[in-house]
């Protein structure tokens, strides 16, 4: 059967048309998607940026709560003889950042998102301590707050080297022999545990504050 070359020349016409308009659209597809990434990541630079600022300024919080013992100066700052914490809590709200919370994997965004919770349980686990505890020294409640936000700082504190690296930003350098604040925070945790079983018989062991979601 024979075949007009007119015909094969408008099927090869027809079938460049095509093959044309598919890649045109390809690479209009791929320059898009190149525009998204990059904007993506500009997204998720600035968020770590601000985020890693703030939670470092809150695990640093955590250590000045840890590290209350209930006096000033070497005195009971409290009325009466008595001790009485003299740092606040921290305060954290992340809902306030200006920033696309939908750019930071599930993970992450739960855990940043759901700080402020853990900081209201540790707050009631305190003052549950603080209720049932005995005057002047409140030495109950004083090792629960000491010892939960030490714990606290450091999960605020590996929080925040997590996200500068999934936004590949640079992690804190730290100098040889140099003031460490996670390495206080470990030392304040462990210390507080090592005062408790001084003072409680090796059957009740220090009561750890659990996060439960």
């Amino acid at each position: 059967m024979q075949i007009e070359w007119g015909v094969v020349q408008s099927a090869v016409t027809a079938v460049s048309g095509l093959a044309g308009v598919w890649l045109g659209g390809r690479l209009t597809w791929k320059r898009e998607e190149a525009r998204e990434r990059e904007r993506n990541m500009k997204e998720v630079s600035y968020l770590a940026i601000l985020v890693v600022a703030h939670l470092d300024r809150l695990a640093n919080a955590c250590l000045h709560v840890a590290l209350d013992d209930g006096t000033e100066e070497g005195r009971p700052a409290g009325t009466g003889g008595c001790w009485a914490s003299t740092v606040r809590p921290p305060v954290f709200d992340p809902l306030e950042f200006d920033v696309n919370w939908k750019a930071l994997p599930a993970e992450l965004m739960y855990e940043i998102l759901g700080m402020p919770y853990r900081i209201e349980q540790l707050e009631g686990h305190v003052a549950g301590t603080w209720e049932f505890d005995d005057p002047p020294e409140y030495s109950e409640f004083f090792w629960a707050r000491q010892f939960g936000y030490a714990d606290l700082g450091l999960d605020v504190s590996d929080l925040a080297r997590r996200l500068r690296e999934y936004a590949a930003l640079p992690q804190s350098p730290q100098e040889p022999g140099a003031w460490n604040r996670d390495d206080q925070l470990r030392e304040q945790r462990d210390k507080v545990v090592q005062e408790r079983e001084k003072y409680r018989p090796r059957s009740t062991p220090m009561p750890v504050f659990a996060y439960t979601s």
